[in-house]
């Protein structure tokens, strides 16, 4: 997102400084000391200018630069770009009473995700038995449901694997969603075996072009079967071979494999290459062009060829591409003291779903705490191997987590993320390897709080997870009034993954002491009584 904020928690001030473009123009942000051992922070914003390197070429900011004081912190940032982005920005999507309309409901109400990949006979039972013991819809995220190895051969997908299409009926006939991987950036240099078959012939000349005519080629670690990396070119999303190289993949996997949904790897993830191929019809290196003449054509001319009930993701959570998205991997929200700011900027307009779950001696905590995070952070859980079925300590928190979304699942489509509640007292944290790269450190409290309201309604959701093996007894206070629930006539309910308590009434400003049972999620919704 193109915003950042500086501020002092405990003065509750300091500095908003955003580049509000409603483009979303290839740029990048810095912040960083320019002197060693001084108090001092420069921050600036990186815009490539449009035709690089062309005679008489000019240069105008897109949108504009925006320095404001700041009174509060990350979430009041986040208000201020949200106020924005609904406003001007040119990827916000229409939004309804019941959220998206264009997002089938299935997607805005699905908790869970399994992944996992491979050859169906080995995949479809694991996922069914995910299913099964969940009780819930889910889907399932298909990686090597093609013969070609992973990025390798890109982009041959077809033929699938034997008995894929079969597989995708079975599984979905029992309530799974079944998405499969593509990459929509990404084209073999070597893209049959280690001969150039359909490279230099066909693809070079839409590849994204450095200043010396040379395509941008990648390697993520694949090898050729000769052990040389497996290099792939970079295509330029504004072609009109790489847009519709694309659509007809989806479309096969829509029309001869019926999946419900499709992943295009890459799109919300990889920065915007500086492409200065002039025969490709866009300004050459900086712009807007790689969205308004590369993803948005490509995406919308996807959706709108696509059934309505199919759903459409990517990789991670770059915004230009929101509006023709209905899900983004967020598996890379892995960070010791990150807050859910694009949650509070974007929730309920696109539904964000998955973590890395991974291995290590604190496994076990590490997925309660991304489990309890995604929860209160509104994400859809899991993005984990349907195996963990056979680990009963940790499917009983997940499983719960995911049940407790599921009873709440219209506030984190139709609704909003409001203020996470505080936690006053002695509330100890808890610090797992999370193993994002290598032995990767995290710490969280103990409880981890999250707020989503439906503010047209006057109702709110307060949520809570308890992640350690200990009770915990902290004083919750909250603004009631602050979103909208002020007056007399307030009504609480306690929901439990098991279901909710029968309503009692409730006060504003909401002020309790909690014990809090451990490895237990739960939640508060207050509402008018009226």
């Amino acid at each position: 997102m193109q915003l950042a904020a500086f501020y002092d928690s405990a003065a509750g001030t300091g500095l908003y400084f955003g580049l509000h473009d409603p483009t979303g123009a290839t740029k990048r942000f810095t912040a960083d000391h320019p002197e060693a051992n001084t108090r001092a922070v420069r921050l600036a914003w990186d815009i490539p200018a449009p035709d690089m390197g062309r005679p008489g070429n000019r240069f105008v900011l897109p949108g504009q630069a925006v320095w404001q004081l700041l009174r509060g912190d990350w979430f009041d940032a986040a208000r201020i770009y949200r106020d924005w982005v609904r406003t001007h920005a040119r990827w916000f999507p229409k939004l309804g009473p019941e959220g998206r309309a264009d997002t089938p409901l299935w997607m805005r109400e699905l908790c869970a995700w399994a992944m996992t990949g491979g050859p169906p006979n080995q995949c479809v039972p694991a996922v069914l038995e995910f299913a099964k013991a969940l009780g819930l819809p889910v889907g399932f995220h298909w990686y090597n449901w093609h013969q070609i190895p992973f990025d390798n051969d890109y982009p041959h997908y077809f033929p699938a694997r034997e008995g894929f299409t079969a597989g995708v009926q079975q599984l979905q006939q029992a309530g799974v969603a079944v998405m499969p991987y593509i990459n929509g950036r990404l084209w073999d240099s070597r893209d049959r075996g280690t001969d150039d078959w359909l490279f230099s012939s066909l693809a070079r000349p839409a590849a994204t072009k450095k200043q010396d005519g040379e395509p941008y080629l990648e390697s993520y670690g694949s090898k050729e079967t000769n052990g040389q990396p497996v290099r792939l070119a970079v295509m330029c999303p504004a072609t009109k071979l790489w847009q519709e190289r694309v659509a007809g993949v989806v479309g096969r996997l829509l029309g001869e494999c019926g999946v419900r949904a499709v992943y295009i790897d890459q799109i919300a993830a990889a920065e915007p290459v500086l492409c200065f191929d002039a025969t490709h019809g866009h300004p050459l290196g900086g712009g807007s062009w790689w969205n308004e003449a590369g993803y948005w054509p490509m995406l919308e001319a996807i959706r709108r060829d696509k059934p309505a009930e199919v759903a459409l993701t990517t990789e991670c959570n770059a915004e230009p591409f929101i509006r023709w998205l209905d899900g983004y991997l967020t598996w890379h929200w892995q960070h010791d003291g990150q807050v859910p700011l694009f949650p509070a900027v974007y929730g309920g307009a696109i539904q964000m779903f998955g973590r890395a779950y991974r291995g290590g001696p604190t496994k076990d905590l590490a997925l309660r705490m991304k489990a309890g995070q995604q929860l209160v952070w509104g994400e859809q859980l899991g993005w984990l191997e349907p195996a963990i079925v056979r680990e009963p300590e940790n499917f009983a928190f997940f499983s719960d987590a995911v049940r407790l979304r599921w009873q709440l699942r219209r506030y984190f489509y139709a609704g909003q993320m409001a203020r996470p509640p505080g936690l006053e007292g002695s509330v100890p944290t808890v610090t797992a390897d999370w193993q994002w790269s290598g032995v990767w450190p995290v710490t969280t409290p103990a409880v981890l709080t999250g707020a989503w309201h439906l503010p047209a309604e006057r109702r709110l959701a307060l949520l809570f997870a308890n992640v350690t093996d200990t009770a915990v007894t902290a004083r919750v206070r909250y603004d009631l009034a602050a979103e909208g629930l002020s007056g007399s006539r307030l009504v609480r309910r306690r929901w439990t993954p098991q279901g909710s308590s029968l309503p009692e009434p409730a006060a504003s400003p909401l002020d309790e002491t909690v014990t809090f049972p451990p490895r237990q999620v739960w939640a508060w919704e207050l509402s008018a009584a009226d």
